[in-house]
């Protein structure tokens, strides 16, 4: 197989150009979420951002949407980011804010991820959350360096889902980032309260 490695400035990962046939999805997709993102790319006429899949196995790891959506509308290439799932430490949970925490709820191994991409036994939509070592980073990759041909039929890796579902998933979502952005800031608040202290100390010893 041939890829070519994207000229990418100021990030910490390689992206390559991948055949969109050569990867597997590990889980199915939203019906409405796919909608809003082939209309959002078709819109922009480029990718904002890579995928990211296993180097060894080329299961899709984080960009199942992004890889969907550029199936459907014909292209031939996508821009992948590849990492050794095993080797790499990368970690899965169930909700974004399984990034800073875990538990019961979030128990769920890469292994399992991979093994349900190369069965082609699919999860749910958005059953999975991968965190990795590397920060997300937008590439801006025109469409036609992607090879415009027909589109495909992507409708076996589709979830059947009614459109109060699907916009319920939505809802869900952006729960998800609200319980990661609350997180955040009371964490936020206890780091600067714990800066302000340890200045408070030095101070007095300087002062003694």
């Amino acid at each position: 197989m041939t890829s070519t490695v994207l000229n990418v400035t100021n990030v910490d990962a390689k992206v390559t150009l991948l055949r969109v046939d050569h990867l597997k999805p590990h889980e199915k997709g939203s019906p409405v979420y796919l909608e809003l993102l082939r209309k959002e790319i078709f819109r922009d006429g480029m990718l904002k951002y890579p995928i990211v899949a296993d180097k060894k196995t080329h299961v899709i790891l984080d960009g199942m949407h992004r890889w969907l959506a550029l199936k459907s509308l014909g292209y031939e290439l996508i821009p992948v980011i590849l990492t050794d799932a095993l080797k790499d430490t990368v970690r899965v949970g169930r909700r974004r804010i399984h990034r800073y925490t875990s538990g019961i709820d979030n128990e769920i191994t890469v292994e399992q991820v991979i093994l349900a991409g190369i069965s082609g036994r699919l999860m749910e939509p958005r059953s999975t959350r991968h965190f990795f070592r590397f920060s997300k980073f937008q590439i801006n990759v025109p469409l036609h360096l992607l090879k415009k041909n027909e589109a495909q039929d992507v409708s076996k890796y589709i979830a059947k889902l009614t459109l109060k579902e699907s916009r319920a998933a939505l809802e869900q979502w952006l729960d998800e980032i609200s319980e990661e952005l609350d997180f955040l800031s009371k964490r936020t608040e206890e780091v600067e309260r714990e800066k302000k202290e340890f200045l408070n100390r030095v101070k007095s010893l300087s002062n003694t």
